[in-house]
């Protein structure tokens, strides 16, 4: 497998408050470093415990990747506007979460993946749970999980 060398800033992004505190980190470590951006987002399987055709199944699919494709163009307006920097996107089944690790590890590991947590669960996301627990002796990539509910200004302090 050939590594990509490029510093790259992996940001999973879904319709949570807390996300655009990982987005606005990643985005002035990333200009700090003058490093690539990345945005990441997660489908469910909509198939699970039903009886589908793989063309119906990929229609269905094919419908949450376009819903997710529109979370990320918001995202990546807002990211180049505030850095000029062109992100770009990838979308993984959250059923398929090797293939998502395999992708990160295609990266130099001067690479980050950043995750913001949730203030309405009280312990970390699903996401975070199975990167950290389940699967954390596969993924070559640094973790970076910053607290959700971060105002610009501790941001800063921390950077």
């Amino acid at each position: 497998m050939k590594k990509n060398t490029n510093r790259n800033y992996f940001i999973v992004i879904d319709q949570s408050e807390e996300m655009w505190t990982a987005v606005k980190f990643a985005l002035k470590r990333a200009k700090l470093t003058k490093s690539d951006v990345t945005t990441i987002s997660f489908i469910e399987s909509v198939s699970d415990g039903m009886m589908l055709t793989i063309s119906a199944e990929k229609i269905l699919d094919k419908d949450q990747i376009k819903n997710e494709k529109l979370k990320h163009k918001e995202v990546h307006e807002f990211i180049f506007e505030n850095s000029k920097i062109k992100a770009r996107s990838e979308i993984f089944k959250m059923s398929e979460i090797d293939d998502f690790i395999t992708f990160l590890n295609t990266y130099s590991s001067n690479s980050t993946i950043v995750l913001a947590t949730s203030s309405d669960i009280g312990k970390p996301g699903p996401l975070i749970d199975k990167l950290i627990y389940e699967k954390s002796n596969s993924l070559l990539c640094p973790l970076v999980i910053i607290n959700g509910n971060l105002q610009s200004q501790e941001i800063e302090k921390i950077i």
